[in-house]
């Protein structure tokens, strides 16, 4: 423990205070040595006797291993094994400070064999992090989540040979590290695409709710209302087309909840949903609804979604919910990020309703049932792999579109080959556990989502209706006998959430704090007499929509006039250091919309203060006028006086 005491170690745990747990004496078969090498003042490590580095000059070994990478000062650099010394210190001294050094080791007790000859003094730059043994990965994963990837170019994994050959636990680290990243470089690339477009589409969403028909509800109001009923999540993946039948059977035992691609092949089956999810950015999604019967189906909608389709009067009613993501940052603390957008929602509703999402519609509507706390879900079409070589099932609109390309020389085969093609493939296990499925890079990423989100669901039962796709671990993979066996003991339901408001206009004014099961036409007197009119729904502020439409124009209008007064009285000195920058800032649906800008300034730090100054102000004009463009037509739903 004597490691521990001095003041520089000291100073580390202050700043780092999960390294002290490195010293608690864990028990352990492994007998660690630090060894000195032939050459004087060099130093290995030994395993149960054995040299994990050159125990001749373990410094020119690490050279020699460096040499073969290029680092560069925007790179996260992760080293797998700990077992050279010399390529841990070498590795720090070649990175700038507060550039991230991850050091990744596979068992506890080495740590302190090493600690005061070299990690001591790697571990006092800042930027430099340190995870050995099974007990520190999920820190290490937790860590490498919460990592601000706007500031980073690329990811550099760093192997110690010897460590790397004698133990497979680097690869599993390796490949779960590079699926982490790719998924945050993914979700960045994402943003910079579509967060402009979430806000536009926020902002639409916010202001337009209690104006226009259908009627606008938060999820918040149905949070944890269907406890000890079973729900059915219903994609759209090959199979899903020769499970209809049992679907078909069990129909008045659960809550049917529709990803908006398979609402077409339920409606063809004749089987009304009692929900459907939407959560597209852009106009595609309307393409799901086009040419159907929706009135008595409501429209479960994330606020960024096309308000082309929302502002029709296609649905019941719609239930407004935010994407969010819970995770812990570098400090332990736990942090929310909301999708673009969503921080204007609380000036609306008083509270939404959080749903986390892993990036398609089936994630999203499968965190919503978990939301409104049902006991029991079935996964149906929830192939997550090319089933038989097919993207869809039969009767979705990507079907229907594809069918009229046909003839003679293109066949539906065909084109559903070409498309895989394109795509990044593996193979995965099937779901009946013989053999393998075909699936792509993204799918895989939504499978490894269910994955991790059934491994926190322990009070919810998990099932996947499906033979032919991706096998997901943690869901148990049914026959559609034997889901139907499942079933068999389940009384029909009666569809009490029809009493709801969101089900039923009549019950407008029914206490959504009123259990779903005891919402009745008694209650919902009773609560009308409570709600005079005139009153705004409890889930609303008063006025708020009108509320948050004036503060987005005079959000507009200051930056216009800031950015006037910069560029005639101050365009030398460095726009990040103006009043309107900072104020900027502190708005973060405004800062968001010129994040691609911002990173690309903080990527490039050789560029002129002009330069920036020039980038940054286009970007914000630009903004300005899209923001501007998208409000305009708001403005008759709010006249000045009234």
């Amino acid at each position: 423990m004597s490691q521990i005491i001095d003041p520089i170690s000291s100073e580390i745990f202050e700043r780092k205070p999960y390294l002290q747990n490195y010293f608690r004496n864990f028990p352990s078969g492994n007998l660690w040595e630090l060894g000195s090498a032939k050459k004087t003042g060099e130093y290995y490590v030994s395993l149960n006797g054995e040299p994990l580095s050159s125990s001749f000059s373990p410094l020119t070994q690490a050279i020699r291993l460096l040499d073969t990478y290029s680092l560069r000062a925007t790179d996260i650099v992760i080293l797998f094994g700990l077992g050279n010394p010399h390529l841990i210190q070498k590795i720090s001294e070649t990175l700038a400070p507060g550039q991230i050094l991850i050091l990744i080791g596979d068992d506890e007790t080495l740590i302190p064999v090493i600690w005061d000859k070299v990690l001591k003094q790697v571990m006092t730059v800042p930027g430099r992090h340190l995870f050995s043994g099974e007990l520190f990965f999920p820190l290490f994963f937790n860590y490498l989540d919460s990592l601000p990837i706007e500031r980073v170019s690329g990811l550099k994994i760093i192997r110690n040979p010897t460590d790397t050959n004698r133990n497979p636990v680097y690869r599993e680290l390796e490949e779960k590290t590079q699926t982490v990243f790719s998924a945050k470089m993914s979700d960045l690339l994402t943003k910079f695409e579509f967060e402009r477009l979430w806000i536009k589409n926020s902002i639409w969403n916010l202001v337009h709710v209690g104006k226009e028909s259908p009627t606008r509800y938060p999820i918040s109001s149905l949070k944890d209302k269907f406890q000890g009923l079973t729900a059915i999540l219903v994609s759209a993946g090959p199979s899903l087309r020769k499970n209809l039948p049992w679907l078909q059977s069990v129909r008045d035992k659960v809550f049917v909840l529709s990803c908006d691609t398979s609402l077409k092949v339920l409606i063809k089956a004749g089987i009304l949903a009692d929900g459907v999810v939407t959560l597209d950015a852009q106009t595609n999604s309307f393409f799901h609804f086009m040419g159907e019967t929706l009135h008595q189906i409501p429209l479960f909608a994330d606020l960024v979604s096309s308000p082309t389709l929302l502002r029709e009067p296609l649905f019941r009613s719609v239930v407004h919910s935010v994407t969010a993501k819970y995770q812990v940052d570098a400090e332990g603390s736990l942090v929310r990020e909301v999708t673009a957008g969503g921080e204007l929602a609380e000036q609306v509703f008083t509270e939404v309703g959080d749903i986390q999402s892993g990036g398609s519609v089936a994630t999203t509507a499968f965190d919503m049932l978990r939301f409104m706390g049902f006991s029991s879900v079935f996964f149906l079409g929830q192939d997550l792999a090319y089933s038989g070589r097919e993207i869809h099932s039969t009767g979705t609109h990507h079907n229907e579109k594809w069918l009229t390309l046909l003839n003679r020389k293109n066949s539906l085969e065909r084109i559903n080959e070409v498309i895989i093609r394109k795509r990044e493939t593996r193979f995965v296990p099937r779901t009946d556990g013989e053999g393998s499925v075909l699936t792509d890079y993204v799918l895989d990423l939504y499978r490894h989502w269910f994955e991790e989100s059934a491994s926190t669901v322990s009070e919810m039962k998990l099932f996947n209706v499906n033979e032919d796709g991706a096998l997901i671990a943690g869901i148990e993979s049914l026959s559609p006998d034997n889901a139907k066996k499942i079933l068999e003991k389940t009384p029909h339901h009666n569809y009490p959430w029809r009493n709801h408001p969101i089900w039923n206009p009549d019950n407008a004014k029914a206490d959504s704090s009123t259990p779903i099961f005891s919402l009745s036409e008694k209650n919902s007197k009773n609560e009308s007499k409570q709600n005079p009119k005139g009153k705004p729904p409890h889930y609303l502020h008063h006025q708020g929509s009108e509320s948050l439409f004036r503060r987005i124009q005079k959000d507009l209008e200051f930056m216009e006039q800031g950015l006037g007064r910069f560029e005639r009285e101050t365009p030398k000195e460095s726009f990040q250091n103006s009043d309107i920058w900072i104020w900027m800032r502190e708005e973060s649906y405004l800062r968001r919309m010129v994040r691609k800008t911002e990173i690309y300034i903080l990527r490039h730090k050789d560029l002129e203060s002009e330069r920036k100054n020039q980038l940054l102000i286009q970007s914000i004009k630009k903004e300005i006028r899209y923001l501007k463009r998208s409000l305009y037509p708001m403005m008759d739903s709010f006249p000045e006086k009234g």
